[in-house]
Order: C-alpha cells, then sequence, then structure tokens
C-alpha cells in the first residue's frame, strides 16, 4: 500500500513548524518521506493558512496562555475521488483499523 497511499500532517503552529523543524520530526519518528509530507505555510502565506485548512475538517483550536494552543489529534481519511470518507481521533486509536481502511480504499472496496 506504500505506493497507493499519501500520508499529510498539517502543522497549526507554521510560525514554530518551519519546513527544516518538520523534516526533522518526520526522521525522528521513523516516518518515511516516501510517501508522508509535512505541510506548513510558503513564505508570504497568511500564518493561519493551515489552521484554517484544518477548520474545514472539524479541528478545533483553543489559545492558551505563552502563545500555545491546544487542539485534537486527528487521522483522516480522503478517498481517491478526495471526499472525506473517515476519522480516527485521538493518537491511541488501534492502528489495525486504519490498516484495513486503506486497505479497503486501496483495493476499491464497496461500502455497503
Amino acid at each position: 500500500m506504500k505506493d497507493m497511499v499519501q500520508l499529510l500532517t498539517v502543522t497549526t503552529d507554521p510560525a514554530a513548524d518551519t519546513p527544516e523543524v518538520m523534516k526533522g520530526y518526520g526522521e525522528a519518528h521513523g516516518l518515511d518521506s516516501h510517501n508522508w509530507t509535512f505541510l506548513t505555510t510558503r513564505e508570504g502565506q497568511a500564518e493561519d493558512a493551515t489552521r484554517k485548512l484544518s477548520e474545514e475538517y472539524n479541528v478545533r483550536f483553543d489559545p492558551l496562555e505563552g502563545g500555545q494552543q491546544m487542539h485534537g489529534v486527528v487521522t483522516h481519511g480522503i478517498d481517491h475521488g478526495g471526499r472525506f470518507a473517515a476519522k480516527f481521533h485521538g493518537l491511541r486509536f488501534d492502528p489495525l483499523n486504519l490498516v484495513m481502511y486503506v486497505n479497503g480504499l486501496t483495493n476499491n472496496v464497496k461500502r455497503p
């Protein structure tokens, strides 16, 4: 499935999460850059661009003191047509559920 699936991490703090920082995060966690992309803002782009993108997928943000933020962690499944297809909440969901879901998408399994 590696060549059939693209994983994307979207920063909500692009001022701190520069491309270099994001690359280091991926390397530190053993994430394969072959199919894992880290999205942050480009020079000249509004600082809240990635936050607004995340909010389109109902990830909410609450500002905290010291410039910190509290937000949910959600893994979204997007199908071949670019449609929102699934949500996996938090960091502790059973990875087997995600693997089975992705397997269904990559093998064109039809839902009832």
